[in-house]
């Protein structure tokens, strides 16, 4: 299975949007019944066959718009577009082929039931690390450890809170491994929060400004673990994340 970033985003959206169809079935009806009417009345008016022709065109191209955008706007895909922005942004950076040559590996968007999911376990030389990314149009800052300005659930706190459950499973679940996992948040889009240096902490977890990858990806690296355990560790939570689907990371 192909593990792309953003996958767990695209899914809810998929679910979303069918929800939304069959949720609002009759309001679809009744949009197709009024386009069929408009036609109707455009096939019988007295003009000439090109115009009739092109009218039908732009009724047809009118009504699918309208009806994408309805779908779109009932079913959150804006938000879930926007976050897979984020996500995919960010690994495109921690992900490059030089840093997997260099022994680096990612496990993108582990779900756990009922909690939440995980954008990215990047593992390589310099440890573990839960990252949590986000995209913002919408001018963001950070003020008593927390960021504020975005939807959805801080940022913070959710890569805090991912970090404790990928540590959790690594030490308790198969591998029993004694490792510490390091929160870190990246923003992107114009409305991120824009560090001096490019990169700050907030109560432990390291929040970055994407674009700035030069300045903030020096702070993840070390010697902490041997090919060996990131390929055991990489190993393990794909195999976590090939049966998360149906049946979600428990913790």
């Amino acid at each position: 299975m192909r593990n792309r970033p953003g996958g767990h985003a695209r899914l809810r959206l998929r679910q979303s949007r069918t929800e939304s169809v069959t949720r609002n079935g009759a309001a679809w009806l009744g949009l197709l019944g009024l386009a069929v009417i408009v036609g109707v009345v455009v096939v019988i008016l007295p003009v000439p066959t090109w115009i009739t022709a092109y009218l039908l065109g732009f009724l047809s191209a009118t009504t699918l718009a309208t009806l994408g955008w309805v779908v779109f706007l009932l079913c959150g895909s804006y938000g879930a577009s926007i976050g897979r922005l984020g996500e995919e942004a960010t690994a495109e950076v921690v992900d490059t082929g030089r840093r997997r040559r260099r022994g680096w590996r990612i496990v993108n968007g582990l779900y756990f039931v009922g909690h939440g999911d995980v954008d990215h376990v990047l593992i390589g030389p310099g440890g573990v690390f839960v990252i949590e990314s986000t995209w913002t149009s919408r001018r963001c800052s950070i003020d008593d450890g927390a960021v504020h300005g975005l939807p959805g659930r801080e940022p913070i706190a959710q890569a805090r809170d991912g970090a404790r459950k990928i540590e959790r499973l690594l030490r308790h679940g198969a591998l029993g491994l004694p490792v510490e996992v390091q929160p870190v948040v990246v923003l992107w889009g114009p409305g991120r929060i824009r560090p001096d240096q490019g990169r700050q902490v907030v109560d432990g977890v390291l929040v970055c400004d994407g674009p700035r990858d030069e300045e903030w990806l020096p702070e993840l690296e070390g010697s902490l673990l041997d090919q060996g355990i990131i390929d055991h560790i990489t190993e393990f939570l794909s195999g976590q994340l090939s049966r998360q689907v149906d049946q979600p990371v428990p913790v």
